[in-house]
């Protein structure tokens, strides 16, 4: 495993730009600089917002790529973020109107049901080794996703323009309310994550080896897999599902801290409260004073990323 030592420069370099990040969202927008009542009511909130859904979907998808050993998993290719968008979806058709906490636990039940189902399929093809789990998790993810569109088929227009809406990523806060339901799901997910770092490092190297050093393997990676599951679904719930800060995120900051996830994950925590910060600022002033789906933002950032790095791994082949 790479392990490097990030020095304090490089953490005080992260929560510098978490820093810059929150001032230019106060500060930017159509309206200028806030008065008070703007940024109690509606930017602080939306700050909240960026700050949770940017950790949540950057640990996740470090979770996730330390445990099927692939740098590309994320939650939408595991069909994690498929599952929450597909329950998520379904409330909006049958009722718009719920409460926020409503839209968060399906969003949490929808991931979960996604993971099982990841979890039974690679299961009954023969185990749960990494390659048979990112199979099945690319099938769970291509069968909701058709669901999802089989939903937005039979919606009335109404309903459609919402779950549209909703399906580019939307961190607009009317208030704390939204930010202080999610706070609990990734407040239970890093309780389960990172004190498992060392543990991810083992199995990140491999079942065999992780079960030999005494890592109860099974038991373990389902810890993790729930992790990530209440990280991306809570956040999916809340703020639609948005793509790529779990493939970014995690990649940038491994250039950091190497391989060592007790580094890594606290780091990629950071490095994803920075990206949705300064992606959402971009939303809101590109195109002032309309503003920009974050959903759409990140996958124009994320697009020639994911080109990069895969012809990076081109050359090395």
């Amino acid at each position: 495993m790479k392990a490097r030592r990030m020095g304090a420069p490089a953490w005080i370099a992260l929560v510098v730009l978490v820093l810059l990040g929150v001032v230019l969202s106060l500060s930017c927008g159509p309206m200028g600089f806030p008065d008070d009542w703007l940024t109690i009511r509606l930017r602080l909130p939306r700050i909240a917002l960026a700050l949770l859904a940017g950790s949540s979907l950057s640990v996740s998808g470090c979770l996730l790529q330390g445990l099927l050993r692939n740098e590309l998993a994320t939650p939408y290719t595991l069909g994690i973020s498929a599952g929450a968008s597909l329950a998520a979806g379904a409330l909006i058709l049958l009722q718009p109107m719920l409460p926020v906490i409503v839209f968060l636990g399906a969003g949490c039940a929808g991931a979960l049901g996604a993971s099982f189902a990841v979890w039974a399929l690679a299961g009954a093809a023969g185990g749960s080794d990494a390659p048979r789990l990112l199979l099945a998790g690319v099938t769970v993810n291509l069968v909701g996703a058709s669901l999802l569109l089989l939903i937005e088929y039979f919606s009335p227009a109404s309903r459609l323009i919402e779950i549209i809406r909703w399906m580019m990523g939307d961190l607009a806060a009317v208030d704390a309310t939204v930010p202080a339901f999610l706070t609990p799901f990734v407040a239970a997910g890093l309780l389960l994550c990172l004190p498992r770092s060392g543990t991810l490092n083992q199995l990140s190297m491999g079942d065999d080896l992780a079960a030999s050093r005494g890592v109860r393997v099974g038991a373990e990676r389902n810890a993790l897999l729930l992790a990530s599951s209440l990280l991306a679904g809570g956040t999916v719930g809340a703020v639609g599902p948005i793509g790529f800060v779990g493939l970014i995120v995690p990649h940038a900051m491994r250039r950091l801290t190497g391989s060592d996830n007790r580094l890594l994950l606290p780091a990629s925590a950071l490095g994803g409260m920075a990206v949705l910060l300064f992606a959402d600022v971009l939303s809101r002033v590109v195109a002032a004073p309309a503003e920009i789906p974050i959903g759409v933002v990140m996958s124009l950032l994320g697009g020639p990323f994911f080109l990069v790095l895969l012809f990076k791994e081109g050359r090395r082949v």
